[in-house]
């Protein structure tokens, strides 16, 4: 059967005014489902000379703005973090330099920091200027949320979807952050519409763009391909065929040929991706610090996922568990209902409680959504888990990509919902999480704030040192604070090293250079502290400890005595 080649039209577009028909709100339901709905849509493309030019479906475009608006508030609020800073020192070289530091380290994040380094050689390495790409991201994360959810369930599961996606204080911490999870995210949702394109139809071209977004999530993360067993379980629900009214069994060619070919095309993914994983698994070092997955990361991994708090994850438990159980209510037509049945505003909290007025799932169009969601929601997390058993390798950081399930499943919730019910409910769910949105916009942070102590109270010509086995790249972050000072504990620089860190000299060494300056600067952040007498040469002493953010930095200030007879 021939599809409209009218992609666009079909995605981002609204729905034909004449058109509007229960087929056209389950736009995700397989050709074989809905041969009705395809004839008039061939009739209607067939008359594609008095066509008016599509217009941008609302239902998909607001969500992804507010997202956008979200990722914007609060974007340089807090300070960098560590592996902000080492973003900053990745992107502060010349590309040659990258190229040689990913044959020795962070080869796992190449791909984002490449993507970086061009953003970099434009606007800076400011926090607005590394954040903003990650932003972004998630913005158009939410464009393919929405419109996932429109072709598999309707309209207002799309806009749910998309509004549930943009509160979630998990989403934005990593849009706030100039690390490479948010496109992770945004490719991960892009394979997810595809996978659900590519079983419709498996022509070359939707394969081939489906593994390339594959490989494209392999390449900004290597744990991302865990998505791949979750799209088989959907896929073999996407490809089913519905029993033929005479009871006789179906012909099971079709599915056969889109495993096929989806096998196929995971294979090509898997030998594209092959050398990221040899050289990653060089250096699986990097992530030596990863213990055992334990009970409290059972916690944060449910609160990270249920937009930041027990209770919130349980409102969206309650809304995922409507999604998966009941379908649209059949006269709602967004924003309202039809006249029938219509529901008083301050009804809404009674119908809330009361729960939906109406039938349980039994469309192929809901169940696509359910079948794409949940596998994609908990394999990934569950075999990252069960790997960490044998080898720790499980971080919370590594399982965002899986964030757009959630928004998914609660926005099909409140699809199912009536119309004042779903927005109360929705109403609830971002005030639950409006305490973790402000959170992350807290100014301050631990970097900017020990830089702002070296601003205000460094003196020209004064000295800096680390404590510690390497020359961390905060100066690159915040060179108005830590650049400032004279760098006298460095042997060999970033680049030149073709490290993240800048290697320390011998700590004689230090002491040695120690003696050509009046003023040293010992900065350390988090503990275990280190003595820091013992990285100061004799004739200093202690002139003041400074303690910024609540002693997640320690700052010790050490001046040369004036040696006899010196005036």
């Amino acid at each position: 059967m021939a599809q409209p080649t009218h992609l666009f039209a079909r995605t981002i577009a609204g729905p034909d005014p004449a058109t509007t028909d229960a087929a056209t709100e389950h736009v995700g339901v397989l050709p074989t489902q809905r041969a009705g709905a395809a004839e008039h849509a061939g009739a209607a493309e067939h008359a594609g000379a008095t066509r008016r030019w599509p217009r941008l479906d609302w239902a998909l475009a607001i969500p992804a703005a507010l997202t956008l608006v979200v990722m914007l508030w609060g974007l340089t609020a807090r300070s960098y973090w560590g592996d902000e800073a080492d973003s900053v020192s990745a992107v502060s070289r010349s590309l040659p330099q990258l190229i040689r530091m990913l044959g020795h380290v962070d080869a796992v994040h190449g791909c984002y920091y490449v993507l970086l380094w061009l953003v970099a050689q434009v606007v800076g390495t400011s926090e607005f200027a590394t954040r903003f790409p990650s932003a972004l991201a998630m913005a158009a994360a939410t464009l393919g949320v929405c419109a996932t959810a429109r072709r598999l369930r309707s309209r207002r599961a799309a806009l749910f979807a998309g509004l549930v996606f943009a509160v979630i204080p998990a989403v934005t911490d990593q849009g706030h952050d100039a690390r490479p999870y948010a496109m992770v995210t945004a490719t991960a949702v892009l394979a997810g519409y595809l996978l659900v394109r590519t079983a419709e139809e498996p022509r070359a071209y939707r394969l081939t763009a489906y593994g390339a977004s594959l490989a494209a999530a392999g390449y900004l993360q290597l744990f991302a391909l865990l998505i791949i067993p979750a799209h088989a379980v959907t896929l073999a629900w996407l490809t089913r065929r519905d029993r033929p009214a005479d009871g006789t069994r179906p012909s099971p060619a079709p599915r056969a040929v889109v495993f096929r070919r989806w096998l196929a095309t995971v294979m090509v993914v898997a030998a594209a991706v092959a050398p990221m994983a040899i050289i990653s698994w060089t250096q699986r070092a990097q992530i030596a610090w990863i213990k055992t997955p334990s009970g409290y990361d059972m916690q944060y991994l449910l609160n990270y996922f249920g937009a930041g708090s027990a209770l919130s994850a349980l409102v969206v438990a309650v809304l995922a568990t409507l999604g998966v159980t009941h379908a649209d209510p059949p006269a709602a037509t967004w924003p309202g209902l039809s006249r029938q049945g219509r529901t008083r505003p301050w009804q809404a909290p009674r119908v809330l409680l009361a729960g939906p007025h109406l039938g349980k799932q039994g469309d192929s169009a809901d169940r696509g959504l359910i079948w794409l969601a949940l596998p994609w929601l908990v394999v990934p997390p569950a075999l990252l888990l069960a790997a960490s058993e044998v080898k720790p390798v499980y971080s919370v950081r590594y399982v965002t990509f899986c964030l757009p399930a959630v928004a998914l499943l609660a926005g099909a919730g409140l699809a199912a919902l009536t119309t004042p019910a779903a927005l109360a409910a929705f109403v609830m769910v971002a005030a639950l999480a409006l305490p973790g949105q402000l959170a992350l916009r807290v100014p301050g942070g631990v970097m900017r704030s020990a830089a702002t102590v070296l601003a205000t109270h460094g003196r020209p010509g004064d000295a800096i040192v680390y404590p510690g086995g390497g020359i961390p790249p905060w100066y690159l972050a915040y060179p108005g604070g830590f650049g400032q000072l004279r760098e006298i504990g460095m042997a060999v620089s970033g680049p030149a090293s073709a490290r993240l860190y800048g290697l320390s000299a011998p700590q004689s060494v230090i002491k040695q250079r120690e003696l050509g300056v009046s003023r040293v600067w010992l900065v350390e952040m988090g503990p275990p502290w280190p003595s820091p007498a013992d990285w100061v040469a004799p004739g200093f002493r202690l002139v003041h400890e400074y303690t910024p953010d609540a002693g997640m930095a320690r700052l010790w200030l050490y001046q040369r005595d004036p040696s006899p007879g010196s005036p």
